[in-house]
């Protein structure tokens, strides 16, 4: 089971780490710890439907990503590591240029938010903040965002 499940998941798992970490070393380590916390699991796969197998192991794989982020004591590198998420590049520039000029609560959590798609509970672990922090922070950086873009 655990060699099937590294068969058809360790692609997406390294992509999943990869846009977490922005380092293939260390998107390859969360890789390897999510595979030993699965296989410390693997009963509960087995009674799994194989459809949410996929779910499973990229939940696991972003949380192992996520500890080693914590436990390097920064998010500062992970915040600087993509480029803008966009086809136009004038617009692209536009976005950066934005989001380079907001302060940093809000800078940090428009990208973990919106670039990196980490939900609230997740960014609000990250940072060390509440939930509610964040929804505040994101709604105030949308609004500076918006009038930024004008």
């Amino acid at each position: 089971m655990l060699e099937m499940l590294y068969r058809t998941y360790r692609a997406p798992m390294l992509q999943r780490a990869l846009g977490v970490l922005g380092d293939h070393a260390l998107a390859e380590d969360a890789v390897q710890e999510a595979f030993i916390r699965i296989s410390r699991h693997i009963g509960r796969f087995k009674a799994m439907k194989p459809d949410e197998h996929r779910y499973l192991c990229l939940t696991i794989v972003k949380n192992a990503a996520l500890n080693m982020l914590r436990d390097r004591g920064s998010t500062s590198e992970l915040l600087d590591t993509q480029p803008a998420m966009t086809g136009d590049t004038a617009l692209g520039m536009d976005i950066s240029n934005a989001i380079d000029a907001l302060e940093e609560g809000h800078r940090q959590i428009i990208l973990l938010r919106l670039r990196y798609g980490f939900d609230t509970y997740e960014t609000a672990r990250m940072l060390g903040i509440k939930s509610g922090t964040v929804r505040s922070r994101l709604n105030r950086a949308r609004a500076i965002l918006k009038e930024a873009l004008k």
